[in-house]
């Protein structure tokens, strides 16, 4: 019976024991590397899905200014609403004046009693806008109203007065809008025959504003 080399059996079991555990920690590194890489790769495609997202926002926010804001800022400052030289209101002011009379005078004239009709434009004053609204302290909006007495036939006239209104609301340098309008029946008997005597009172009130930037 020949004797057994131990010593040689013993490096044998060294170099196997060796080799499975360099083995089973490639293993391990390997499973370890891979879900690492799997995870990298998760949090990158997940960064470039919100990075993704943020660019349509961005570019929807940004085609939203290009064919909405700007081009409504642009159509203000067309109107005159928006100007940068203050000193400019007083002239858009009196530019107003001279559309209420030539409004009142000449394409309303043949609508209302002219002897019994009147208007008045008040002083103007700082528009107060609301906190909420963040804007440059610099940003300010004057107002000034126009409150116009009518004294009318009927309702026809009223809505036709309206009518030449807004039509005649092109021609004013800034923005003019109408804020409140009654319309309340005289106190006198109506008589269906007599049309020298207005039927109705209308009291309506327009605003005029004007922003500097």
């Amino acid at each position: 019976m020949s004797k057994i080399d131990w010593s040689a059996l013993f490096t044998g079991l060294i170099a196997l024991i060796l080799s499975i555990v360099i083995g089973t920690s490639s293993i391990i590194a390997s499973q370890h590397y891979y879900q690492s890489t799997k995870k990298w790769h998760k949090d990158q495609q997940k960064i470039f899905l919100d990075l993704t997202e943020k660019r349509f926002r961005l570019q929807e926010s940004l085609n939203v200014f290009d064919n909405l804001y700007y081009a409504r800022l642009q159509q203000f400052i067309q109107q005159g609403f928006f100007i940068q030289d203050q000193n400019l209101i007083m002239d858009q002011r009196l530019e107003m004046y001279e559309e209420i009379d030539k409004l009142f005078n000449d394409k309303l004239k043949n609508l209302l009693f002219a002897d019994k009709s009147s208007y008045e434009i008040s002083e103007q004053n700082l528009y107060d806008i609301p906190k909420f609204l963040a804007t440059d302290p610099e940003f300010k909006t004057y107002q000034t109203e126009i409150h116009f007495k009518l004294a009318l036939l009927h309702e026809g006239d009223m809505l036709k007065l309206l009518e030449r209104i807004e039509f005649h609301k092109q021609k004013f340098t800034s923005l003019l809008n109408l804020q409140s309008c009654t319309i309340k029946n005289t106190d006198e008997v109506i008589d269906t025959n007599n049309i020298s005597a207005p039927y109705l009172n209308a009291d309506c009130v327009w605003v005029w504003y004007v922003s500097t930037i």
